[in-house]
């Protein structure tokens, strides 16, 4: 039975079952090459999926809020799916939130950027955002006018069109008493 030692001093046989080949074949690859697995599911499954699976969720401590007491809003990003998704947003910006229609709880209008772009949540992930609302609309650059009593919407979704008909939206009512 033929032996040999190679520069990596491994004693090397192709007829013995119990050692290392010798043979060329031992240097090709044994595996493809792999894809990550966000590229792979954006390929395989429908855009409208990825959309379907992203679930938005807003919620305020509490629904009744004293005038001028700041109120916590919590905004939540979840893909409860095992496989990471990727959504085709209409901005960088991915996502947005707003006060009776006014984003960023501001009357001044500041265009997102309209440039494509992607975001992604990985198999399982909840990203969870804060902001606080001070009860108040930027009216200018320098002036905050304060919010009137009664039913305020918090809404936020991605940065989709229609993103309430593509279900990547949600909204609660608080009220300022």
């Amino acid at each position: 039975m033929p032996r040999s030692r190679r520069r990596d001093g491994v004693d090397r046989s192709d007829d013995d079952p119990f050692r290392p080949n010798e043979s060329v074949e031992r240097h090709r690859p044994q595996a493809a090459k792999t894809l990550p697995a966000a590229t792979l599911t954006r390929w395989l499954l429908p855009a409208r999926l990825h959309r379907w699976a992203v679930s938005v969720s807003v919620d305020t401590p509490a629904t009744v809020y004293e005038a001028g007491e700041p109120i916590p809003v919590a905004i939540e990003l979840r893909n409860p799916l095992p496989v990471p998704v990727t959504v085709r947003t209409r901005s960088p910006v991915p996502w947005t939130w707003h006060v009776d229609g006014h984003r960023d709880a501001s009357q001044v209008s500041e265009p997102l950027p309209e440039s494509e772009a992607r975001f992604t949540l990985d198999r399982g992930e909840r990203r969870r955002f804060t902001r606080r609302w001070q009860q108040s609309f930027q009216v200018s650059e320098t002036e905050w006018r304060p919010a009137d009593r009664g039913e305020h919407t918090i809404g936020a979704g991605l940065a989709v069109d229609d993103p309430a008909g593509k279900g990547v939206y949600d909204e609660t009512t608080v009220r300022i008493e």
